[in-house]
């Protein structure tokens, strides 16, 4: 039996890969690379199958290198695509290995894999992805390069309409995956402007930046913490990345052709975190608190029990390796806004398993109780 285990897919990450086979099965051991940064959690991978194979064991090594967020790691499921076929779930028959000297893996069993199978920490998604929702949107959705990315890659901006300078229209400014494999905030973030193009909203200004980190993205990085700085934590004045100054100078403009009235930042959290989503509120202390604690109320709502965390607002208890700003204090200390940080799990939201369509619902949802408030 051959198998041939490669990254060089979109999004490609992986190592330290072994492989192991008998007459009907094999065990492909892997790792997650952390890129050169401190935290390791993306993985996206192809495995060839020269031969036809009954079931391919995939193992996930060193997993308490990774950021899983100290929950139960049954909660991570990661996706499949079989012979170029559609994304979806891989069956729930996850098994823990412990090993002799404290160390553990991690596994789940491939039934009547194809010759083709690419697996992946989540849905993964990128600039294919929103070529696809520009499209569908029937001419809603504008799409422009705001500027280049560090490595010289298009940073794309969404926009419902361009405006004129003074217009009095709220105006709505939203960012995703400044830590490139947080995939999950891009498929809220995809619901969300499709809910907006659906109902024709004219009556608000939205920007959005869908794939800040595009260089992480574009290279298989998880992205959080990376060197030289966390993308979410150079939003200072003058900024830390040449990423958040090209959307600092996007959000003047905007700011000139609407009342700026809320910034929304979508990420993921642990990877095995699975409680369900929720929001980090403030640090500091400031005028929009209550504007905050009450939107996320109504959000809160909306969604309903079956996706929100039992604590669905929570401060931010972890560690820093940065003391920059982030992009929610800069909406609210820069543009006079309140800032929004919305957290969505990997794959589970309670017991309710998270496919691509209830991301988009999710997404929808949000943007149902926003524009609901903004009426």
């Amino acid at each position: 039996m051959r198998i041939r285990i490669t990254k060089n897919i979109q999004y490609g990450n992986v190592c330290d890969v072994s492989v192991r086979s008998s007459k009907n099965q094999a065990e492909v051991s892997f790792s997650a690379s952390p890129q050169g940064g401190p935290e390791s959690l993306w993985f996206c991978f192809r495995i060839t199958a020269i031969n036809k194979i009954k079931r391919i064991k995939i193992v996930l090594k060193h997993p308490y290198n990774m950021l899983m967020g100290g929950c139960e790691l049954s909660n991570i499921l990661p996706v499949i695509r079989k012979d170029k076929g559609n994304w979806q779930r891989i069956e729930r028959n996850y098994e823990f290995l412990a090993l002799p000297d404290g160390r553990y893996e991690i596994s789940w069993i491939l039934n009547n894999p194809g010759k083709i199978n690419e697996i992946s920490l989540c849905y993964p998604y990128g600039a294919p992805e929103i070529e696809t929702l520009v499209k569908e949107s029937k001419g809603y959705w504008k799409k422009d390069t705001i500027g280049v990315s560090t490595e010289n890659r298009p940073m794309i901006r969404l926009s419902n309409d361009y405006s004129f300078p003074d217009s009095k229209k709220p105006g709505i400014y939203i960012v995703a995956r400044q830590h490139s494999g947080e995939t999950p905030g891009s498929l809220v973030l995809d619901g969300f402007l499709r809910y907006l193009s659906e109902i024709r909203n004219k009556e608000s200004i939205v920007w959005a930046v869908p794939l800040v980190n595009i260089d992480g993205i574009e290279k298989g990085y998880y992205g959080k913490d990376n060197y030289p700085i966390d993308v979410n934590r150079a939003w200072g004045n003058p900024s830390m990345r040449h990423e958040t100054l090209v959307i600092q100078r996007d959000i003047n403009r905007w700011k000139e052709r609407c009342t700026p009235i809320l910034g929304i930042d979508f990420h993921a959290p642990g990877g095995a975190q699975g409680d369900g989503i929720y929001f980090f509120l403030q640090k500091e202390k400031s005028a929009f608190m209550n504007k905050e604690r009450s939107l996320i109320n109504i959000i809160e709502k909306k969604i309903g029990k079956t996706y929100m965390a039992k604590q669905c607002a929570v401060v931010a208890q972890y560690r820093e390796r940065w003391n920059g700003l982030t992009f929610s204090q800069y909406c609210r200390k820069y543009i006079n806004i309140p800032g929004l940080c919305v957290e969505i799990p990997y794959a589970f939201c309670g017991k309710n398993l998270l496919t691509q369509k209830k991301y988009q619902e999710i997404g929808k949802k949000i943007a149902c109780a926003i524009i609901e408030t903004l009426k």
